[in-house]
């Protein structure tokens, strides 16, 4: 399979069906960018498709390229991640972005999540409480 194939099966994979706002205006630059990122780049290396859009999901949050965030929030509901791998993902910024950025990122994963009907808020992750978390801490 050349690189324009496996850019539509992996476009496919991720976003569904359909066409991209910038295929209706840009049709050029959006063939550039699947052919590239999702023909190219995705085939790169070892890592699963969860890992990468992980990753992404992490870069764009720190980038705050909130659309495109937006977007790969439902790819990476698309190929399997649940809302906690997600948002677990996105805490973890924090302490290299801050919180207002973080916010931000929440604030569009909330939206799709809510626009996918997944109940917020998402089962919680906490692990440690007041009590315990010098002890958890110094333990890490």
């Amino acid at each position: 399979m050349d690189r324009i194939e496996k850019s539509k099966v992996k476009f496919k994979q991720l976003f569904g069906e359909g066409e991209t706002a910038v295929q209706a205006t840009d049709p050029d630059f959006q063939d550039i960018l699947s052919r590239f990122i999702f023909g190219e780049v995705f085939y790169q290396g070892n890592l699963i498709d969860k890992h990468r859009e992980l990753i992404t999901l992490v870069v764009l949050a720190t980038n705050q390229t909130l659309p495109q965030l937006k977007a790969h929030v439902d790819a990476a509901l698309n190929i399997g991640l649940t809302p906690i791998e997600i948002k677990e993902a996105v805490y973890q910024c924090v302490p290299y972005i801050g919180f207002p950025k973080t916010l931000n990122a929440i604030n569009e994963i909330n939206d799709v999540f809510q626009a996918k009907n997944i109940m917020l808020p998402i089962e919680s992750q906490k692990t440690v409480n007041e009590d315990n978390r010098l002890e958890k801490g110094i333990a890490v």
